[in-house]
């Protein structure tokens, strides 16, 4: 997906291939890995195939990265992997609890795939072309009441199928799935031009200072972006509770959460967990989850009806969340969640099953259980 685009005229040197971890090395391996069932959108091949591309496609990058940067962007991850460095070790991870505030119709239930305010306090929402049919388009919606004030399709020609959603600069800017295009958009969504984006678009947000972009792959990593060009600045794994976190879907950046600072929220692909995280280091420092908001369905580990979508309300604090093809929208506040852990290596699989089944324990059990399945796959 991205090599073409950032593969250097030159092979970069022996020496600067061999500060690449071997974790990061062995991206392109995963290729070949047999497929996983769940997708972010409807498609022939199942999400962990195309992880395992994005992931080859990111590392590519991040190898064409290697000359320019003199080796010092991944000096420090080789020393760690070598023992001569040792990592930061975050503190331990919060799990918050949910409490719904209101619930609003998501009128004519869109594929959504980004979800933000805008300053005159309406959401827009972004929605793909699935059904296959019906078209990508970005609507405005009343919080009040749930009606679409205004839908747009300008840009959206099919077979585009829009992604991320997030404002820069006074402007709209929007990813798309495999069409490596971004779109952009005037602060009243008249549609300006479409930019080269090199990558698998899943989500998109801002930095903390609004220089950047911040945006996911599919892949565990989360990608700098420069603004206009969308060229890699850099790239970091996605962690939580020791394990690399694949799949970060919609993306919402909010300046302090719960007064402790900025952070990066993200929905984890086939769970309803949405991931809390240091948006400098990708470490996360907590998480909660929307089970007993929209009623659940069987499919949705293999990714339909699946949460996604995240917008932080300034004012009230409270955040609005839905998913792809929910009937409905909620309005959620969120607290620390005092529910007692499990720890999954202590039980037996059965014991793991069961507790899965049931969604007992915090939104950090529910996320280890969900990536030591996908360990063992």
């Amino acid at each position: 997906l991205a090599a073409g685009r950032h593969q250097p005229s030159a092979r970069p040197p022996t020496s600067a291939i061999n500060l690449v971890p071997s974790t990061v090395r062995a991206a392109s391996q995963r290729a070949m890995l047999p497929p996983r069932i769940g997708a972010s959108r409807p498609a022939t091949r199942s999400w962990a195939t195309r992880t395992a591309a994005a992931a080859a496609a990111t590392a590519a990058a991040l190898l064409a990265r290697v000359p320019c940067a003199d080796g010092r962007l991944l000096r420090h991850a080789a020393d760690v992997e070598r023992g001569l460095a040792t990592p930061h070790e975050p503190s331990a991870p919060k799990s918050y609890a949910v409490t719904r505030v209101r619930t609003i119709p998501h009128e004519g239930t869109p594929w959504t795939q980004g979800l933000e305010f805008a300053d005159d306090g309406n959401l827009v929402e972004t929605s793909g072309d699935f059904p296959f049919g019906t078209g990508s388009y970005v609507r405005l919606v009343d919080p009040d009441t749930g009606m679409t004030l205004r839908r747009i399709s300008d840009g959206l020609e099919r077979p585009i199928f829009i992604e991320g959603l997030s404002a820069m600069g006074g402007r709209w800017y929007a990813s798309t799935y495999e069409d490596h295009v971004a779109l952009e958009y005037d602060s009243n969504f008249n549609f300006v031009k479409k930019h080269p984006f090199p990558w698998q678009g899943w989500g998109l947000t801002h930095s903390p200072d609004r220089k950047t972009f911040l945006a996911t792959n599919s892949s565990e990593y989360l990608l700098t972006l420069e603004p206009d060009s969308f060229n890699l600045l850099s790239m970091k794994p996605a962690t939580c509770l020791g394990h690399r976190v694949p799949g970060l879907n919609e993306l919402e950046m909010v300046d302090d959460f719960m007064g402790q600072g900025p952070a990066l929220l993200g929905n984890v692909i086939e769970t309803r967990v949405v991931l809390v995280l240091d948006p400098v280091t990708a470490a996360c420092t907590g998480a909660f989850h929307l089970h007993g908001l929209e009623p659940e369905r069987s499919d949705e580990q293999q990714g339909n009806h699946v949460a996604n979508g995240i917008a932080y309300n300034k004012q009230s604090g409270t955040f609005w969340v839905t998913g792809k093809n929910w009937d409905s929208m909620f309005e959620v506040s969120l607290s620390e969640d005092s529910t007692t852990a499990f720890d999954p290596r202590e039980l037996s699989l059965a014991e793991n099953e069961a507790l899965a089944d049931g969604l007992e324990g915090s939104a950090l059990d529910m996320l280890e259980r969900h990536l030591l399945r996908n360990a063992d796959a």
